[in-house]
């Protein structure tokens, strides 16, 4: 319901048997017009709305098989680790140290050849990794069954290693794993001091993906990184602190809490009535974020529409100076009412208009930042947990697409009711996904809402938006440059027929023309006979 009253916020409105003119609608529904009637974009949307389905299909099969066999478990690493003697077979769990790094390798074929360190001190002897940890002169890092080896760098120090390997094997990608942040913070002579141990795992990507078809869409989806946390959490169930390395230097990182792991999928197990209140708030908290982040993005969207028009009357004046006709303040004054009239008043005062333009501007800049403000604020209250780098703000932008798309294509009565609803069942679904397990695929799931979402606005422009552009002007429901949407809201203050509505109205309910008196529809009606 929250999107319907923002697809309407600036909808004609009615008072006393009168429509106010808005002229801020006006120029949206140019858009929408001029958009909607292009045989260029028509070809577009046409074929989006044949493809689109087909695209939801193929990425909802591929994540149903990826979720149930890749997260919330672990099944390469347990295997690596026994092989580094990192396994208390006593016990079945792993036996990583509090104290230990660990450099985990994802590599092309069996494993590592001839591992060594830089970095040694002078009077070190030069030598390779040997899988039981000590250092020796030209020793194999390679263990017998080739899936992992494991070494100890007794120097402490971080540092890549210099490899080298067979010809038909290669390193994909290296991370460093700590149970704790601190461990990779510290300094390299804090490292060597204390004796600080290094080990190397090394894990086959054909173990995480065991087809090239796998690989292919892990690589597109950027999906390594989510594996690799999965395999962490899943393998030792404590907290962890993962880097991905290129080289000497953090590219991007991972963190998670025990009490996390747990909560999305605990050892265990948990029972049916546990399991389904834990659904129902993640359920709300979902419902809970995604109301937020669209009705504050809609509120900076409507800021910014309305406050980015004072930017074109310093460009006119600019260019009047410069001796250019082709852009006028008076056609700026008529085109943006809302900022034109205090230009008028200001202009038959004598009054300089530029402080005027400075404090809308100004104005523009702070809620910039308390939105940006926003963005962070998100990530800390909303997204509690790690993420791929840049997430959260596809989501944001997302939702501002959502948001304009709404704001300029959504005025017909049948894409009011559908449009909203399904953008919000689409976004709430990926927030109640992300939420339900530790690191899913979060690029996967968002591609599938994307899609979702691109269906949707295809369909209505094509069967909602066309044919209402065609019907009878003269009906209220039928947008037009006099009534530019389908619903309507109370005109409560004169000032609105020359100002844009005040921002509150974005959450003001809308109603269909026949819940107002005769006279203000017939108002509407005679409007439509004046309008140019």
């Amino acid at each position: 319901l929250k999107l319907i009253w923002i697809e309407g916020r600036s909808a004609d409105a009615v008072a006393a048997g009168r429509g106010g003119r808005m002229e801020f609608e006006r120029a949206l529904f140019r858009i929408h017009q001029r958009a909607i009637l292009s045989d260029s974009v028509r070809k577009v949307r046409l074929r989006a709305e044949r493809i689109l389905p087909w695209c939801v299909a193929g990425l909802s099969v591929l994540l149903l098989p990826l979720h149930s066999s890749y997260v919330g478990q672990a099944s390469c690493l347990p295997t690596a680790l026994q092989e580094a003697a990192l396994w208390d077979e006593a016990a079945g769990t792993a036996s990583v140290a509090e104290d230990v790094i660990l450099a985990l390798y994802l590599v092309d074929g069996n494993g590592l050849l001839d591992v060594r360190w830089q970095g040694l001190d002078a009077g070190s002897p030069q030598g390779a990794l040997h899988p039981e940890g000590v250092l020796t002169q030209g020793a194999s890092a390679t263990s017998q069954s080739g899936l992992s080896g494991t070494g100890e760098n007794s120097t402490g120090r971080w540092q890549p290693p210099e490899v080298r390997i067979v010809p038909s094997e290669s390193i994909v990608t290296l991370y460093r794993f700590a149970l704790d942040r601190e461990l990779t913070m510290m300094k390299e002579e804090t490292l060597k001091n204390h004796n600080f141990r290094v080990h190397n795992i090394t894990v086959p990507v054909s173990c995480l993906a065991p087809s090239i078809f796998i690989r292919v869409a892990f690589t597109a989806l950027d999906a390594f990184d989510g594996l690799v946390v999965n395999e962490l959490a899943y393998t030792l169930r404590s907290r962890g602190y993962l880097e991905r390395m290129d080289g000497s230097s953090k590219v991007e990182a991972w963190a998670w809490s025990a009490e996390q792991v747990e909560a999305a999928n605990p050892k265990e197990g948990r029972s049916v009535v546990a399991s389904f209140f834990r659904k129902v708030m993640i359920m709300m908290k979902s419902v809970i974020a995604f109301l937020l982040i669209s009705a504050i993005t809609g509120f900076f969207i409507r800021v910014a529409v309305n406050a980015s028009a004072v930017l074109m009357f310093p460009l006119a004046a600019f260019a009047q100076s410069m001796g250019s006709t082709r852009l006028s303040t008076g056609v700026l004054t008529r085109s943006f009412p809302w900022i034109g009239v205090h230009v008028e008043v200001l202009r038959r005062a004598g009054r300089p208009l530029w402080p005027l333009f400075r404090s809308h501007i100004i104005f523009l800049m702070l809620q910039s930042f308390a939105y940006l403000s926003c963005n962070l604020a998100w990530r800390f209250i909303l997204y509690r947990k790690s993420s791929p780098e840049g997430f959260e703000e596809r989501i944001f932008s997302f939702c501002s697409i959502l948001e304009l798309f709404g704001l300029i294509f959504v005025r017909s009565a049948n894409s009011i009711a559908v449009f909203p609803k399904l953008a919000f069942a689409s976004m709430v679904y990926l927030h109640f996904y992300l939420f339900c397990s530790l690191y899913p695929f979060h690029n996967l799931a968002l591609a599938i809402c994307a899609c979702v979402c691109g269906y949707v606005m295809a369909y209505c422009l094509n069967h909602f938006e066309e044919p209402a552009l065609r019907a009878d002007p003269y009906v209220p429901t039928t947008p037009t440059a006099s009534h530019p949407r389908a619903m309507y809201m109370p005109q409560l203050s004169p000032s609105w027929t020359l100002e844009s509505a005040p921002l509150w109205t974005m959450f003001y309910p809308l109603e269909p023309p026949n819940s107002f008196p005769e006279q203000a529809l017939r108002a509407i009606s005679n409007e439509e006979y004046l309008t140019p």
